[in-house]
């Protein structure tokens, strides 16, 4: 087995930045996973390198400036485990689709998540794009000397030829990739076989996401579906996709909301924010702020203070934002996700996740920092001379002999302040930590988020009748024990987070939408409040989120029996539903039931999906 690499040019290295969760229902607590003598062993004293984990594994090691292929790397997964070795690969692409490009000597080979090499490639006849990687089960490579291009699969297959000279600028996303015609300057799509399926007609194009593609005809940008047919009116021009389910365009009344199927959902907004942070973003209409769900909807009415007419407010994180009422109050209220008021305080400064948020207190002459939690309630006094995100369940904090240590969302110091370095990486709860014997890895577990109440809705009268909402759950608790069992989907080998309560494997919904997605048997995810239910919509893309597909869990929980029901394309499909954490757990075969995927088991592969196969007792 060799080994892999990254360009791991993404070094998430500010000590202050990440996502996480609300205020905790269980503590953190953090422990070290790579030792800092086993780091070393992946840099040789060289260079250092925040772990960037894709599809649950990381690169370590380093390139060699001005070397061309000179580098060396080996992999490890989010428990720190090593997947591949120091020093196999000189050159290595991000995982994507289960599967990463590197390159060791004069070969190219493609890379499982099990350090597995599925076949190698000759540099010395074709070139690779190690950042583009596998998409839809295919990857773009390039012949040598002619730089034809053509696609293959994972097994190395030439799928589609070497006769796309000049044509293929992209990868394939939901089946398709952008093609480009140089003799008329124009650009259409093709599917998997190489059969233009979108004629070239375009000034421009761009890859499809979840079934829309933004494209350019003369002048005015506008978004298409697979069958080309263009999803906005005349009167809008494209602005950006939002979210799996969301377009935003700009017309003559401002910015709107559009579903895939091209309808508009709200408008007339004057400014939005950059883009959705935990499925809200905010907008100004009439000069009053407020926030536009998932959906499109105005969840939050335009009530708050934006001054100037500016977004000036901090985005949603782990359901909590937070808002003034007016701009002569210097009082900030915390806000979730139905607009309801939580807490109040006069010395936030900032957003710090986890339903934390930083205080200051300057009263000594010096600034000092703590946090509140979202209620409002100080958890740690101003005492620090720093204070970064949470991210798992923990934060690093700073004292004022320059030292750091992690505190958990109850305020305690959980690791006491002694490290000259504390960095993030890009999965929640890891850190690269610096102490006296240099670089090390730690990891966060143990936090889960509380279930916050939210205020009740209106009920709306229905058009026509509906099946109640009650479905058939098992009964109170139950002792959720994690598990390492293996579950691959169409071969690939995925990484959810899977718990068994009695003899039954129970998964989220959303990391089975994040492996499904791209495959025939995508659907997205979202949650109706009215009905209290999780909705799935077949057909329709999924957005991965940062807690989706993060592994074995940590420890034994508890599974509280959950009323929650979910709904199929409208149709309420019966399933026993827990909820652990917050999140709604499903049997994998009552999910296959519902969504029409081919659930398997063997001793060999253990649990697996087949997504070209209808679901089968």
């Amino acid at each position: 087995m060799r080994k892999k690499a990254l360009s791991l040019a993404l070094a998430l290295a500010t000590c202050l930045g990440l996502m996480a969760v609300p205020a905790s229902a269980a503590s953190a607590t953090i422990k070290e996973i790579v030792s800092a003598e086993t780091y070393q062993g992946f840099y040789d004293g060289i260079s250092w390198n925040v772990p960037e984990f894709n599809d649950g594994i990381a690169w370590l090691g380093y390139r060699v400036i001005g070397g061309g292929y000179i580098g060396s790397y080996g992999a490890i997964d989010t428990n720190g485990n090593i997947v591949i070795e120091p020093d196999t690969y000189s050159a290595v692409g991000s995982f994507s689709d289960g599967v990463a490009w590197t390159r060791a000597n004069d070969k190219w080979y493609a890379v499982d998540t099990n350090g597995n090499e599925l076949f190698s490639l000759d540099a010395k006849e074709v070139h690779v794009d190690l950042a583009t990687g596998f998409h839809n089960g295919l990857a773009r490579v390039e012949s040598l000397p002619e730089r034809q291009v053509g696609f293959v699969d994972k097994s190395g297959k030439m799928v589609v030829p070497f006769d796309q000279k000049n044509k293929v600028p992209s990868s394939f996303y939901d089946g398709l990739s952008v093609a480009y015609d140089p003799a008329n300057a124009y650009y259409g799509y093709m599917d998997k076989t190489g059969k233009m399926v979108i004629p070239y007609q375009f000034a421009d194009a761009k890859d499809f996401d979840n079934g829309a593609a933004p494209v350019k005809l003369g002048n005015r940008w506008t978004v298409i579906d697979k069958t080309g047919k263009e999803l906005l009116p005349q009167e809008y021009n494209y602005d950006r996709i939002l979210s799996s389910e969301l377009i935003l365009a700009k017309g003559t009344d401002g910015y709107a909301f559009f579903n895939r199927a091209g309808q508009l959902v709200s408008g007339g907004y004057s400014e939005i924010s950059g883009g959705y942070s935990d499925g809200m973003t905010g907008v100004v209409k009439d000069g009053k702020l407020g926030f536009v769900n998932e959906r499109g909807e105005l969840a939050v009415p335009c009530q708050f203070y934006a001054r100037n007419n500016s977004l000036n407010f901090i985005q949603f994180r782990d359901g909590f934002s937070m808002v003034r009422t007016d701009g002569n109050n210097p009082t900030l209220n915390i806000i979730d996700k139905s607009g309801r008021v939580t807490g109040t305080a006069d010395r936030l400064i900032g957003h710090a996740g986890n339903g934390c948020f930083t205080i200051e207190s300057r009263e000594s002459g010096r600034a000092r920092y703590g946090l509140k939690d979202y209620t409002g309630k100080e958890i740690v006094p101003c005492k620090y001379a720093a204070i970064g995100d949470f991210s798992g369940g923990v934060a690093p904090v700073k004292n004022f002999e320059n030292k750091l240590g992690f505190v958990n969302t109850d305020g305690t110091e959980i690791v006491p302040c002694q490290f000259s370095e504390i960095r993030y990486s890009n999965e929640p709860g890891i850190f690269l930590v610096k102490g006296e014997k240099g670089f090390s890895i730690w990891k966060a577990s143990g936090w889960t988020a509380p279930a916050i109440p939210t205020t009740p809705t209106e009920p709306t009268t229905p058009t026509e009748p509906t099946e109640p909402t009650t479905p058939t759950t098992p009964s109170g608790t139950a002792t959720a024990n994690p598990t390492n069992d293996k579950l691959t989907s169409d071969g690939v080998l995925q990484n959810p987070t899977v718990y068994k309560i009695g003899d039954s494997n129970y998964f989220k919904i959303r990391d089975l939408a994040a492996i499904l997605n791209g495959t025939e048997k995508q659907f997205s995810v979202g949650y109706d409040n009215e009905k209290k239910s999780v909705t799935a919509t077949t057909g329709q893309g999924y957005t991965k989120l940062d807690g989706d597909l993060a592994g074995p869990p940590a420890g034994q929980e508890t599974a509280e029996a959950s009323s929650d029901a979910i709904y199929v394309n409208g149709q309420k499909v019966e399933a026993e539903v827990y909820k652990i954490g917050g999140n709604n757990y499903f049997k994998l075969r009552d999910l296959g039931k519902a969504l029409n995927f081919y659930v398997g088991w063997s001793q060999e592969q253990g649990m697996f999906i087949e997504t070209d196969k209808p679901y089968s007792e």
